[in-house]
């Protein structure tokens, strides 16, 4: 039965607010004592990544869900080879998503796991990660960071989705009573001394680490951080232990006992399992268990050191020699009675009877064949050798001295010396023709039929090259004549279902022709290529009413890495208004921070204009919810901590004013989908009343609101996503549906009618946010489609698909993130500014496009 208790905290601070529960962090607990993690111990891990909480928060998600599911799936009894394999295969499955993403959305992903069982801490760790453990009487920081005196890791060293190949760094511990651990992003390292991770790990409980390390980070501004304070504590109460036989030593060591007994129904639970899995299973467990035990053995055996024998004065005696017999040859003969014959005192080895020679020995002599010289003729040699000696020694003065007059005098005779010429012959030379010598020749090489060999192959190899483009030549050119008739075809065609099938016959051709590499080996081919596209795009674009923006630009970005924007607000042209400085500004709301933005209309950066904990008064300001544009300024609707009431403030020269919203301290937590929308000076709230829509009448926010909606027509609005009022109420329903309210003819305020979903390709399958304009007799609602990067365009009357919005495929601004649209109508031509992930894009409105049926005009195209 474990002796410890293990508690844990997570925190997460996310745009300077601290927040309960994080995505980066996963903290797994045993739901049961039946269940997997009650084997495998508890699982805590902390990811970090080095691309924008955007970005990277799918590559984060991917790779804690991937560990939490290995892991303790994993047959394994081994804590450490489990946590090792679910860590391999987190990176594979992130290194197959990078692979198969484009670069701009790739991500690379550090971790720290923590795996606390019974008393045993394991630790595994990928670069960059930090992690800080106070067990055994020492604090340590893993890995050593530069302000523990280490060295700091690039964060695409060793991160996981860089490479397949990787090892994660394994640490071991035993946890005592007391002990804490402190596991982080790779930011906070720096911030954390040894005396500062030593006052926070010694705190009661570790929602006070947290609390400390929320202060610390909002000291240094650190706006986002993330990780998990894990501390252990005793199971028995400290007046259990001082009392044993009281109340509570009684009960704690009650419970203890159950929970033992739970523990081990558990484990038999296990083996049962294992049991019914079947032989193999249970023979793997067998030798599992088999090796545990040899290693238990080996420990044991290590722990007891092999004992030396005693020393004795008196050894054991030698054993006598074997005793082989007669010697197996004649030859042995001598050499046994040479052997017989050793000095009584020296001991004879065994071996010397199998045929050796102890080293005691002494080798017998070998006889030495002399082949040198007589003693006769070695007198001779010697005595002619120095006579040759002293002859060379007498004439080499004067050798040395003629030596260069006589080379230089053997130089002159051969070079007047007549040279001998050829022998006479008895009779003259003969010449004779080839082909009539006695000697055998070899037919001369036939050069000529080669080269004739060599033009005819070279005649046939391009005659063949030639009539093989010619024909592919022809068959480009049929493939060309094929996709135009397919293209001009489209226009032809009595109704837009057939104008689909056909644009699909037509893609269909287009491919085909791309197959071949011969469509830009002319000049014709290449120009008949390019207006064949061109007429494609057109009537793609009037078939699927497909446009493109043409002046796309960025007006703001997020001041901070990895913010996301969610509403943009911009003011309409001022009208009765004298003040008009707050009109010159576009307002962006960050609904994850809770904080309004503005930045210029003409574009600049986002600046702060209310956020969470400024002082209006005598209250703070909470989390911003909503943001709208009120007749002649802006203004917001926050809510006071998770489930507080909701505050309306509004400008009031250049100071805030508020005004608490009458009976909305009973709307508790909202979800989402929580829309304020102004109209008229009356204030539309969605997402606080059940299935309905709440209104606060002009100037009266501390009268209670009345629900507007009397007669739903038996639809359900619990589903809508957002709100907006033309005069009519308008919702809009996660597939695209929008549904109408208005006041009928006899003054109920009831369901009206339903603009179904465009029949679009490709289809629409959810919708993110709309916006209408103009008033209710008229006016366009765009849809967004986030997940396409488009905007749809629908006639709000009659729910006529009017065209697809997208950015340029060949634009530097991709709509990857696309939120919410905001439509300017105050100039001829509407802009459109939109939300996409932290900036916020101004585009203007393209033109309706033209019907499929209405020819164009062909794009002239200039003569080579």
């Amino acid at each position: 039965m474990p002796g410890n208790v293990t508690r844990s905290s997570p925190f997460g601070l996310v745009s300077g607010i601290p927040q309960q529960k994080s995505d980066l962090t996963l903290v797994v607990t045993p739901a049961s004592p039946f269940a997997p993690e009650a084997r495998k111990g508890q699982l805590h891990i902390v990811v970090e990544a080095d691309q924008d909480v955007s970005r990277g928060r799918d590559a984060c998600v991917l790779v804690m869900r991937t560990i939490r599911r290995i892991f303790y799936e994993d047959p394994s009894f081994s804590v450490t080879s489990s946590l090792r394999k679910a860590i391999l295969a987190a990176n594979r499955a992130l290194y197959q998503q990078n692979f198969n993403a484009p670069p701009q959305k790739r991500a690379v992903v550090g971790l720290t796991c923590a795996v606390i069982k019974d008393r045993d801490l394991f630790l595994a760790q990928v670069a960059p990660a930090q992690a800080y453990v106070m067990a055994e009487d020492r604090l340590r920081a893993l890995p050593a960071n530069a302000a523990w005196g280490g060295t700091a890791f690039p964060f695409r060293s060793r991160a996981l989705g860089t490479s397949l190949t990787i090892e994660p760094d394994l640490y071991r511990a035993v946890l005592r009573p007391g002990d804490g651990l402190l596991i982080c992003t790779s930011n906070l390292s720096d911030l954390l001394s040894r005396d500062e991770v030593t006052r926070l790990l010694r705190a009661a409980e570790p929602d006070d680490t947290v609390a400390g390390l929320t202060e610390l980070c909002r000291h240094h501004q650190i706006t986002d951080a993330h990780g998990i304070v894990a501390m252990t504590f005793a199971r028995l109460s400290p007046a259990a232990q001082a009392s044993p036989f009281s109340a509570a030593g009684v009960n704690e060591r009650a419970r203890l006992a159950l929970s033992g007994v739970a523990e081990r129904l558990a484990r038999a639970g296990a083996d049962l399992v294992w049991l019914l899995r079947g032989p193999v299973e249970r023979e793997a467990r067998k030798r599992a268990e088999i090796t545990r035990a040899r290693l238990a053995e080996e420990e044991r055996r290590l722990l007891h050191p092999y004992e030396e024998p005693t020393y004795s004065a008196d050894p054991p005696p030698v054993p006598r020699p074997l005793d082989l017999g007669e010697p197996l040859s004649v030859d042995a003969a001598p050499r046994s009675s040479s052997t017989a014959r050793s000095s009584p005192q020296m001991p004879v080895a065994p071996s010397a009877l199998l045929g050796e020679v102890s080293f005691r020995d002494t080798p017998a002599p070998e006889r030495v064949i002399d082949l040198s010289d007589t003693p006769g003729q070695a007198i001779v040699s010697r005595y002619a050798r120095q006579k040759r000696r002293n002859t060379m020694a007498s004439a080499r003065p004067f050798e040395d001295r003629s030596n260069p007059f006589t080379r230089l005098g053997d130089a002159v005779t051969r070079r007047l010396r007549p040279r001998p010429g050829p022998p006479p012959r008895a009779l003259p030379r003969q010449h004779r023709s080839s082909g009539l010598s006695y000697r055998r020749q070899n037919p001369p090489f036939p050069w000529l039929l080669l080269l004739l060999l060599i033009s005819f192959i070279s005649l046939l190899i391009l005659y063949g090259t030639t009539l093989s483009r010619e024909n592919a030549l022809r068959e480009t050119e049929n493939v060309l004549t094929e996709a135009e008739q397919a293209v001009a075809a489209i226009r032809s065609a009595p109704d837009e279902a057939t104008a689909q099938e056909r644009l699909i016959e037509a893609e269909e051709a287009l491919a085909a022709l791309r197959s071949s590499d011969l469509i830009t080996a002319t000049t014709a081919n290449r120009q008949r290529y390019e207006e064949l596209v061109r007429e494609y795009t057109r009537a793609l674009a009037a078939v699927q009413k497909q446009t493109y923006f043409e002046d796309l630009t960025e007006v703001a970005r997020h001041p901070l890495p990895g913010g996301l924007f969610d509403t943009v607000i911009v003011p309409p042209p001022p009208r009765t208004v004298t003040d008009t400085l707050s009109y010159s500004s576009i307002y962006m709301l960050d609904a994850n921070a809770g904080i309004l933005y503005r930045a210029p209309r003409t574009g600049g950066v986002a600046q702060p204009f209310l956020r969470p904990e400024d002082g209006i008064g005598p209250i703070s300001v909470g989390r911003i919810r909503a943001a709208v544009w009120r007749i002649d300024n802006i203004v917001a609707v926050a809510q006071s901590g998770e489930s507080g009431p909701f505050t309306f403030y509004f400008r009031s020269g250049n100071e805030w004013r508020y005004s608490i919203l009458a009976g909305s301290e009973e709307w508790g937590r909202v979800g989402e989908r929580f829309r304020a929308v102004n109209y008229e000076g009356n204030l539309y709230i969605l997402g606080a009343a059940r299935n309905n829509v709440l209104r606060y009448l002009s100037g009266e926010y501390g009268s209670f609101p009345l629900p507007w909606i009397q007669n739903d027509g038996g639809r359900s609005i619990e589903t809508a996503i957002d709100l907006a009022v033309d005069g009519k109420i308008n919702l809009l329903m996660p597939d695209g549906r929008v549904l109408i309210f208005a006041t009928n003819s006899a003054g109920e305020r009831a369901f009206e009618r339903e603009i179904p979903v465009p029949q679009i390709r490709p289809p629409l399958v959810t919708a993110t946010r709309f916006f209408v304009t103009g008033p209710p007799d008229s006016g366009s609602i765009f849809l967004i489609d986030s997940f396409n990067g488009r905007i749809i365009q629908i006639d709000k009357q009659t729910g006529e698909f009017i065209q697809q919005i997208s950015a340029p495929p060949d634009s530097p601004i991709a709509l990857d993130q696309l939120l919410s649209v905001f439509v300017d109508e105050s100039s001829s031509r509407p802009t459109l500014y939109m939300v996409n992930g932290g900036q916020i894009v101004r585009g203007s409105l393209p033109d309706r496009p033209r019907s499929f049926r209405e020819p164009v005009a062909p794009t002239p195209t200039m003569a080579p």
